[in-house]
C-alpha cells in the first residue's frame, strides 16, 4: 500500500512543491528537495528513476532514450552490480512518449508495485524492483509547483 506525500502547507515543509503521486512506504530513502527540483526540470518524454533502497540509494537514472537496458552486464545502460540482478535483467522502452518496463528473461523477475510483470506501462510513483534494487519512476508531471 502506498501513502501520499503530504503537500506543503502552512506549517509543514514550506517552500517544497507538492508531489501528486504516492511514494511507496517501503522506500528507505525519502525524496529530497534536490530530487524534486530535478523531477520538475525533466524534459517532456523523459523520466527519472530514483533508487530508494540498498547501496545505491539516492542514485538517479535518467530515461531519455527509446530503449535503455538494465542488468549486471558491464555493457548495460544502467549497471546494477549484484548477483540478484541478471546480466540482462530488464529493458525500459519509450513508446509514444511513455515508458514501459519489459522483463528480459531475468531469473529473479521484474516487479512493479510488488507484482511480477513481463511488461507494463509505468506511471508516476511506480516502484520497480530488480533484484535487491528498488527504483521509483517519475516524469515531470509528478510534481506540481506552488
Amino acid at each position: 500500500m502506498t501513502d501520499p506525500i503530504p503537500s506543503a502547507g502552512e506549517t509543514t515543509i514550506i517552500g517544497l512543491p507538492a508531489i501528486t503521486v504516492p511514494v511507496t512506504s517501503t522506500g528507505d530513502r525519502p525524496l529530497t528537495k534536490d530530487d524534486l527540483d530535478t523531477i520538475t526540470r525533466l524534459a517532456d518524454g523523459t523520466a527519472l528513476l530514483i533508487s530508494t533502497r540498498g547501496a545505491v540509494a539516492g542514485s538517479r537514472y535518467l530515461l531519455d532514450e527509446d530503449e535503455i537496458t538494465v542488468g549486471r552486464d558491464p555493457n548495460a545502460d544502467i549497471l546494477l552490480d549484484d548477483s540478484t540482478v541478471s546480466r540482462a535483467h530488464a529493458i525500459f522502452r519509450r513508446v509514444n512518449g511513455a515508458y514501459s518496463v519489459f522483463d528480459a528473461g531475468s531469473l529473479n523477475g521484474t516487479y512493479v508495485n510488488r507484482q511480477r510483470v513481463e511488461h507494463t506501462e509505468l506511471k508516476n510513483g511506480d516502484e520497480i524492483i530488480l533484484g535487491k534494487f528498488h527504483l521509483v519512476y517519475f516524469t515531470n508531471t509528478a510534481v506540481v509547483a506552488r
